[in-house]
Parts: C-alpha cells; structure tokens; sequence
C-alpha cells in the first residue's frame, strides 16, 4: 500500500466547523484570533492574518457555542503546535494554520487579558 495512502487511513476524521478561535505564544500577553475550518480530536485548522512558523508551541482558545439555556460559554483551552502553514492562494482566503493538540480541557469562557 502507499505511504499516502496509509496516512490517510491513520489521520483523525474532521469535522467541518466554523467558530471563533484565539491563539498566542505562552507567556506573551498578546492574542491573535482566527476561524476555525475543521476539527478533530488531534488538531485543528483554522484561517488568520498572523503567521507563525513550524513546531511554535501555542495556547489555544476555541469558544464553543452555548448550550444552556442562561447563555453561558465554555472554551475549549489547548497547548498545541503548529504542524503546517497554508498560504494564502489568492485574495480570498486568509493564510491557514494547522495545529496538532497536545493536551486539552473545558474551562468556562474567560475575556482575553
């Protein structure tokens, strides 16, 4: 069998979902944000106007959409790195960022500092 073949096999299914995401680089006070393409539960690939380069660690932020009836949100708060940058083809599409997932939690939404 091909090697592309067997990484096909082996990558996470993705799911097609479009929601808010920050990002930034651990200790640095400054968040980036973005929208996420898809999901899995390994990574996730999402569009952005700031790039960062292959293997940055990042801590990540995606808001989930509520789903109690007082409104209330929650985060998904995530250490990952980044694995690919897509660029940009065209004026349409902003760059692309695909981050692999190292470890996760749900915490409630918090306001960025």
């Amino acid at each position: 069998m091909a090697r592309k073949t067997l990484e096909a096999l082996a990558r996470a299914e993705r799911f097609q979902v479009h929601m808010p995401v920050r990002y930034r680089i651990p200790d640095n006070p400054e968040w980036f944000e973005g929208c996420t393409e898809n999901v899995s539960h390994t990574g996730v690939l999402f569009r952005t106007k700031s790039i960062l380069k292959p293997s940055t660690m990042v801590d990540v932020r995606l808001e989930v959409p509520p789903t109690r009836t007082d409104g209330s949100r929650a985060e998904v708060v995530c250490k990952c790195e980044v694995v690919r940058v897509e660029k940009t083809r065209g004026k349409k599409n902003s760059p692309a960022l695909a981050f692999a997932i190292r470890n996760y939690r749900f915490t409630r939404k918090q306001e960025p500092n």
